[in-house]
């Protein structure tokens, strides 16, 4: 695993973890730069930024995060997961891509997309600011030169107005240029046409610069609320006008203009993000702006605003819930009238044919959803977690506001009768009294999972029973509801009092959860790094759960976290208050995916994980292998055979020709591969360096490429037959199999019949570039077992190994087979009878 790759994983499951900060800072101080905005093009349409953790290292220090995960020792035992990770892909902790990571974390960067208003399609310009880092130009440089053969692009450098530029442009693009350069104390990386000389042109003051682009006034580092430390947004405006125009490739004529107008984003302006610190808090705004009436999705933001006074009863110690405006008549109005104007988009007639299903709907299935359902719920949805119902989370519901509870029990019960007709015994309801209501409890299979109840006031659905009667009884005034605490009270105070949706979760829940499981996260994940070959087998990682901090250290400065969204005339508003992100999955409904069961049952059913896992490797494996006899029938029809084992040339040995697997590339999609190869010279000759160096999915085995040790191997073979001299035995031979070293095989030369003759196999070893003749490409019986033997023949996966016939299908063949049938099967003309396998 390289540097980059490493810092990639870090920052990956941070954001899993919910730390999702920078955290390493820089060793050294630089001199003030030039603002990158005086860099940046004013007709920037997309602008990613993060200002580096060093500047807001005051701020950072006084937040709860910072305390949860730095003073109670947290970060220690990570960093030193990170290091040990280092130190197994061979990068030490001070290595000059180590160094520019730290540098990037601290100092940050900035990525700009523009659109120059130039002739011609509008093509984009990419422009990334590393802050601060001119010092590592010569290092960025030299990865540029490295990394420019695999795009076969040739750099060098170049004097332009007065700057060292290491550029190239990019073969068989429209003159796309990529350059890299130092500039006032920044490094600069762009790309696009005449991308270098309009960027220096921005930088020189000839072209108007980020300042004067209006988006950038308005969404900066400078807000007065908190502290930011990282910028996103997208001018929407400005990129629909450049490319709405353009038409689609569908009949009619229509545009992106077109389905713009059909959703009802043409009155999308922009979307903007700012993240940043607000005293103990880590604190976001995104705004949506939109100019003009909403139409289709907009449509949907318009929903009336609601206060906590509007929530439904919740159990008085929910860890977290959801509630959002959301009017259903109006959600099916407008759904339907996206899917009518949406057809028109697709082939002639398909307005016609959705016009039809959704109008004769009503008669298809009994009721109309409309009327019979969506009119009948409110507008007010609310998902919450219900700890005293359920274990780890199985206790959370979901309650919907009813307009009319007598129209809405008519379709449910209209709904639950046709699926337990339709699952014929599978799916069942049983019914039973509570509260005063009946109370519906599903059944799948042999499992009761899944409950729902109507109220005069609201449906309520729950995972379990329990939660609905729970709510019930909350109803009816019998179990206590939830009111705010002290510390969600104090961060309502901060937040908008009315909105569209609200989000309420406590982090304390799930990172509680995960110091439990801790020791299991820990044994299972150096297991499963070592399974995937991360890590050596004899490898043991620098942690024990000893090093894990006490669970109060982590979770005592933490506070709720809320989440508001609400809506006006300039746009849509979301301002979200955290002390520390949950982790998903393992945190209650506010944290993530509101199940904390998921984590849990992951946990209690890894066995089954790892067996579906391998299903779907199986399941690939044997796809490429029907992509390969596919392609060897293909080469039939066309040559009249299939491909000897090895190209014909009587100068070089078998194991140095080049291989069968090659020959057949062009049916696979691989034509210019293809034209790259020098047939005459040997696989491994310079002139074949670039093929033998690349892999070709359809030659790669997803069970085996974790034991991948190099670029070109194959993990598929032809079967040459029975014996060591199987590969050079004449086509009429009763032990020769489908491919020999010279001989090409017909299908009428496989008198045993197709169905009967593998001809490919999965190789369990020995694995060899794809480009070589030999033992790489093909495999003779020679010594039992056969399967997963030393012959190399068999696979990575348990019980047997998958197999191409001769007549283009694939079978799973059991390492129980008797080794004389696997015999008949690698022959194709003994004339044998083969018993059933």
């Amino acid at each position: 695993m390289s540097s980059r790759q490493m810092r990639f994983s870090w920052g990956l499951l941070a954001a899993v973890l919910g730390i999702g900060l920078t955290l390493s800072f820089a060793a050294t101080q630089n001199e003030p730069s030039r603002p990158v905005e005086e860099l940046l093009p004013a007709d920037t349409v997309l602008l990613l930024g993060h200002d580096g953790a060093e500047r807001h290292q005051a701020a950072w220090e006084k937040t709860a995060a910072y305390e949860s995960m730095y003073e109670s020792g947290m970060m220690d035992v990570w960093e030193k997961l990170i290091d040990f990770v280092g130190q197994q892909a061979g990068m030490g902790a001070n290595s000059d891509v180590d160094q520019a990571m730290k540098h990037l974390e601290a100092r940050g960067a900035t990525l700009a997309v523009s659109l120059p208003s130039a002739q011609g399609p509008p093509l984009p310009h990419a422009m990334l600011v590393l802050h601060d880092a001119a010092k590592f130009e010569s290092m960025l440089t030299g990865l540029a030169r490295n990394l420019g053969g695999s795009i076969r692009a040739q750099f060098e450098s170049k004097s332009v107005s007065g700057r060292s530029v290491t550029m190239a442009v990019i073969p068989d693009s429209p003159g796309v240029e990529i350059g890299v350069w130092a500039e006032g104390g920044h490094l600069v990386v762009v790309a696009g046409i005449d991308a270098i000389s309009t960027a220096i042109s921005v930088a020189d003051g000839k072209t108007p610069n980020l300042k004067s682009n209006e988006l950038w006034r308005k969404y900066n580092y400078g807000t007065d609320s908190f502290e930011t430390t990282s910028v996103a947004w997208l001018d929407f405006a400005a990129v629909r006008s450049a490319y709405g125009a353009m038409p689609l490739p569908t009949p009619g004529g229509k545009t992106i203009d077109d389905i713009l107008q059909t959703a009802g984003l043409h009155n999308l302006t922009s979307a903007a993000y700012q993240y940043g610190y607000r005293h103990r808090s880590l604190w976001s705004q995104v705004a949506i702006e939109v100019d003009g009436p909403r139409t289709g999705l907009l449509a949907l933001s318009d929903q009336k605003a609601m206060t906590l006074a509007d929530l439904p009863p919740l159990p008085a110690n929910t860890s977290g819930f959801n509630a959002s405006r959301l009017d259903m008549a109006s959600l099916w109005n407008i759904v339907t009238q996206l899917i009518r104007e949406g057809a028109a988009f697709g082939p002639p007639g398909a307005a016609e044919q959705v016009d039809g299903v959704l109008s004769n709907l009503p008669q298809m299935i009994g009721f109309d959803p409309g009327r019979d359902l969506f009119a009948a719920l409110g507008d007010i949805v609310c998902i919450y977690s219900d700890p005293d119902q359920g274990f780890l989370g199985t206790g959370m519901g979901v309650m919907l506001q009813v307009r009319d509870a007598n129209t809405l029990t008519e379709t449910i019960n209209k709904l639950l009768l046709q699926a337990e007709q339709a699952s014929r015994g599978d799916f069942r309801v049983h019914r039973s009294e509570k509260s005063g209501r009946e109370l519906v409890l599903m059944q799948f299979g042999d499992v009761q999972a899944g409950a729902l109840c109507i109220d005069n006031g609201w449906l309520i659905a729950g995972l379990m029973p329990q939660s609905v009667e729970a709510a019930l009884m909350r109803i009816d005034g019998k179990l206590t509801s939830w009111k705010p605490t002290a510390e969600q009270a104090e961060a309502f105070e901060t937040l908008p009092k009315s909105f569209t949706s609200i989000t309420v979760g406590d982090p304390r829940v799930s990172w509680h959860t995960l110091m439990k499981l801790a020791p299991f996260f820990l044994s299972g994940g150096q297991a499963a790094l070592k399974e995937e070959r991360i890590l050596p087998r004899d490898a043991e990682l620098p942690i024990t759960i000893a090093d894990l901090p006490p669970a109060e250290l982590i979770v005592r400065p933490l506070f709720p976290n809320v989440t508001v969204t609400t809506s006006d005339s300039d746009g849509i508003h979301i301002t979200s208050r955290q002390s520390l992100p949950g982790i998903p999955f393992i945190g209650s409904i506010g944290e993530g995916s509101g199940l904390a069961t998921a984590a849990i049952g992951t946990a209690l059913l890894l066995p089954a994980i790892q067996q579906a896992r391998e299903a779907a490797r199986r399941t690939q494996s044997r796809n490429n292998l029907k992509q390969i006899a596919l392609a060897l029938h293909n080469y039939h029809d066309v040559y009249g055979s299939f491909p000897s084992g090895t190209h014909p040339n009587e100068k070089l040995k078998p194991e140095e020709r080049i291989s069968w697997l090659a020959a057949i590339l062009p049916f696979l999609e691989q034509q210019p591969l293809y034209q790259t190869i020098d047939f005459e010279e040997s696989w491994d000759d310079a002139s074949n360096e670039r093929g033998a160096m690349t892999r070709v999915p359809s030659y790669l085995n997803p069970g085996s490429v974790a034991a991948v040790v190099g670029p070109g191997e194959t993990h598929y073979v032809g079967i040459a037959g029975v014996g060591k001299d199987a590969p050079m035995l004449p086509v009429t031979s009763k032990r020769a199999g489908v491919f020999g070293y010279n001989r090409k095989t017909r299908i009428r030369d496989i008198t045993d019949g197709t169905s009967n003759t593998i001809m490919t196999s999965e190789a369990s070893g020995d694995f060899g570039p794809w480009m070589a003749g030999g033992n790489a490409s093909i495999r003779s019986l020679t010594t039992k077992p056969y399967i997963n033997g030393p012959d190399g023949i068999g696979g990575p996966y348990r019980g047997g190994v998958n197999v191409g016939l001769a007549d283009g299908s694939v079978r799973f063949v059991s390492e129980n087979i008797d080794p004389r049938v696997f015999e008949l099967l690698s022959a194709m003309a003994d004339g044998e009878v083969i018993p059933q396998f």
